[in-house]
């Protein structure tokens, strides 16, 4: 479990579909440079805040948003509604309840706090999903 933000942060470049390499590009940083401010044991090089949220664009991870706002006792919620891509709302339901059964499983293994709360964000999404399939369902809306 992370310690502290810049953990997390080295975490989500870890997680990255995206070579560190070319995030550090992205940054405007050399790899080296990029590299130590990652680097919890570097106390002469810090990650400016300035660079989180284009990092985490870059990353397309809200992991480090996520880790403050559990500290604050907050949650983070995405702004746009989830949008159901399933045909029928019987699939639906099944995405909602696998999703379910993992933030479950997660709990029970007592994953890192980021990670339950990540699943959690997951589940809300489904149930959003579910809601917007069976509304449709109800209304007759299929576009």
């Amino acid at each position: 479990m992370p310690h502290g933000i810049t953990e997390v942060i080295a975490q989500m470049v870890r997680e990255s579909d995206r070579p560190a390499k070319a995030l550090a590009r992205e940054l405007g940083k050399p790899y080296s440079t990029f590299m130590r401010e990652l680097s919890g044991n570097d106390k002469g090089a810090k990650f400016g805040v300035e660079q989180l949220l284009p990092l985490m664009q870059a990353c397309d991870s809200v992991l480090p948003l996520r880790y403050l706002a559990a500290r604050m006792g907050c949650r983070v919620a995405a702004l746009e509604n989830g949008a159901s891509g399933k045909a029928s709302l019987h699939e639906e339901l099944l995405d909602s309840y696998d999703a379910m059964t993992r933030y479950h499983r997660a709990i029970r293994d007592e994953e890192p706090l980021e990670r339950v709360a990540e699943l959690r964000e997951r589940v809300i999404g489904q149930v959003q999903e579910d809601f917007q399939a069976y509304r449709r369902k109800k209304t007759g809306d299929e576009g």
